[in-house]
């Protein structure tokens, strides 16, 4: 009984260690599993922020113009090469003609239509008024003949009344006989039927008179010549766009410059999307900057500051032309530009240019100073990453000076630290890294 006891204790206690042993192992070899962060670093040293400031900028031209044609068309000739000084109004290149050509013709053709539309519109006007007139007059004199028919008529009545008053009175004494009354009647009837058709007549003549003024009025108005004119006008102005898009096939340098680029060929369709030409000023050029926000204090338009460029192994001053009231998110650091004179053209895009500002002074009191860019800022507090046996400890640190690229740190390191300078957004405190070489 006891040996049964003792065995099952025994198997109890192999068991357990055997469990123990498994679950060291699963944490031994997670913790292998866990990825080492890539990261590039970079020594604590000694310094003053204004010798380690050095702001570095890059040259750039002070012009540059992409050309592209305003019309779309096949490139029949490319008259400049690259790296061709040019002048403001050359050519640069053409295109095909033809189909310009053709449209301008028709063009032509259209607007002399119109203009003979217009003289055979005015011509027909003119008659048409002159024609108008002459009915008018017409008219009127027939009016004014109505009227003495009417006013003849009138007095014939009168008369013939009066006659007839006369005679029947004389019948009545016996004095004539019958047939003279009738005859007086008959006349009555007359004169009566004469001033109704003498009325008429007014009537009429009145009517064609206003007729004939409408008509004269209307011709006078000149709706005809009016639109035909202003298809002279519509033609005119097609003509002349048909012109432009002629003289836009011919492609001139809005500036004076160099050739930089040339991206286009003979054959190649062109069109206002796509530049085939690009002109850039090199004189003066332009050194594209960045100061931190301390630097921004002493920096103002128009002062002189000297540069040095280290690939001509040149010293020269010149004038800060432009400052950005903004701060580039990025960079943390406000953009500045500097004109350099370049009349020889031995200055080129994209030279490295260090900048020294009037305000920076020599010998300062060495400090610690740090990249900017390794310095991160979390609710008020500053804070780098030290790297020790890969593992990066989240340090805070307090500052001092600081220019677009050193900040000086007066507390939190010492010399010869080793601090991330590169990927230290993705690190926390105490992550594993694993060491980069910086390119």
């Amino acid at each position: 009984m006891k040996n049964m006891r003792l065995t099952s204790l025994v198997f109890m206690l192999a068991l357990s260690l055997s469990v123990l042993g498994c679950s060291k192992k699963e944490e031994v070899s997670q913790a292998s599993e866990t990825a080492a962060v890539p990261v590039q670093v970079e020594t604590v040293k000694e310094g003053t922020v204004e010798e380690k400031a050095g702001i570095s900028g890059k040259l750039a031209p002070n012009e540059t113009v992409q050309v592209s044609p305003k019309v779309n068309g096949k490139i029949s000739k490319i008259h400049v090469t690259l790296g061709q000084q040019i002048t403001q109004g050359d050519i640069l290149f053409t295109l095909d003609q033809a189909d310009l050509a053709n449209a301008v013709k028709q063009a032509q053709a259209g607007y002399d239509v119109a203009v003979a539309n217009l003289k055979q519109s005015e011509s027909s006007t003119s008659q048409g008024i002159n024609q108008a007139e002459g009915t008018v007059v017409q008219t009127n004199n027939a009016i004014i003949q109505a009227e003495n028919g009417l006013a003849q008529a009138t007095q014939a009545l009168q008369d013939a009344m009066a006659n007839e008053q006369r005679i029947k009175q004389l019948f009545e004494a016996g004095a004539v006989p019958t047939i003279e009354m009738e005859k007086a009647e008959t006349a009555l009837k007359n004169a009566e039927l004469a001033l109704k058709n003498a009325e008429t007549t007014l009537a009429n003549a009145k009517s064609s008179y206003d007729n004939a003024k409408k008509s004269l009025q209307n011709v006078q108005g000149k709706t005809g010549v009016e639109v035909a004119r202003a298809s002279v006008q519509q033609a005119q102005v097609s003509l002349q766009n048909a012109k432009d898009q002629l003289a836009n096939a011919t492609v001139k340098a809005p500036i004076s410059g160099i050739i930089s680029l040339v991206q286009g060929a003979t054959g190649q369709m062109a069109s206002p999307q796509a530049p085939v030409v690009q002109i850039v000023n090199i004189d003066p050029m332009l050194v594209k900057a960045h100061i931190s926000e301390n630097e921004m204090i002493s920096v103002k338009m128009g002062m002189k500051v000297n540069l040095e460029i280290p690939a001509l192994q040149k010293k020269q001053e010149a004038t800060v032309t432009a400052v950005s009231p903004v701060m580039d998110s990025q960079l943390k650091a406000y953009p500045i530009e500097i004109s350099i004179p370049n009349p020889t053209g031995e200055l080129k895009a994209d030279m490295v240019v260090d900048v020294k500002l009037s305000s920076q002074t020599k010998g300062q009191v060495k400090s610690l100073v740090v990249p900017r860019k390794a310095v991160l800022e979390e609710q008020g507090k500053r804070y780098v990453f030290l790297v020790e046996e890969d593992i990066a400890k989240k340090v805070e640190v307090s500052t001092g000076k600081e220019t677009s690229e050193w900040t000086q740190i007066k507390t939190g390191l010492s010399a010869n630290d080793i601090i991330v300078v590169k990927g230290q957004t993705l690190l926390q405190d105490q992550s594993k890294v694993e060491i980069q070489e910086t390119k």
